[in-house]
């Protein structure tokens, strides 16, 4: 499996991982991680509380897969964004609303977010929570089931809603969703 180029990343997925360490998940499966400048500028620091250094310092990192993009500062992706911004802002949030602009202008495929109410409005992109990318890493070998499980176990245990679900459960699901939308062929699931 190779990794998949680019995703645009919410904020929410961003401090959960953050909450048990986790951030570097990010690197088995993505080869760079684009945050909307209003993302990482207003909600990350608004939201993340004590999180927003760990967050930062991996953003900072020599050789980061994370890169912020300010879509003001490049006409040509601010022209093509505003306008599903807007769009989207009439029926989910202004960080989805930005992560579905920039995946647009920027012709990526994947959004990352925890927010997965706001999904139904985002259906022109493959959305994945930190879930989803936990299942997709034990699917790719790239961590073991009990890997997975564990981290699965760490972040449920931080939320403040868990879930009761098992990872064997969250797991099946998740290949049930990547397959109900005809994921499996972008996601190289065989």
């Amino acid at each position: 499996m190779k990794k998949y180029e680019s995703t645009i990343s919410d904020t929410d997925i961003l401090i959960n991982l953050a909450k048990v360490q986790e951030l570097n998940i990010l690197s088995k499966l993505f080869s760079k991680i684009i945050i909307p400048f209003f993302i990482y500028d207003v909600e990350l620091r608004r939201k993340a509380g004590i999180y927003y250094s760990k967050i930062e310092a991996e953003i900072k990192k020599e050789n980061s897969i994370f890169e912020i993009v300010n879509r003001v500062d490049k006409f040509e992706i601010n022209k093509l964004a505003k306008s599903v911004i807007q769009e989207k802002k009439d029926v989910i949030g202004p960080g989805e609303s930005e992560c579905a602009g920039y995946a647009s202008a920027l012709g990526v495929s994947i959004i990352i977010s925890d927010n997965h109410s706001e999904f139904k409005c985002l259906d022109e992109h493959i959305t994945l929570t930190h879930n989803n990318i936990l299942s997709l890493c034990v699917y790719f070998k790239l961590i073991s089931d009990i890997e997975g499980e564990d981290i699965y176990n760490k972040i449920n245990n931080k939320l403040n809603r868990p879930s009761s679900l098992t990872f064997d459960e969250i797991y099946t699901r998740s290949f049930r969703r990547f397959k109900d939308n005809g994921w499996n062929d972008y996601l190289e699931i065989k």
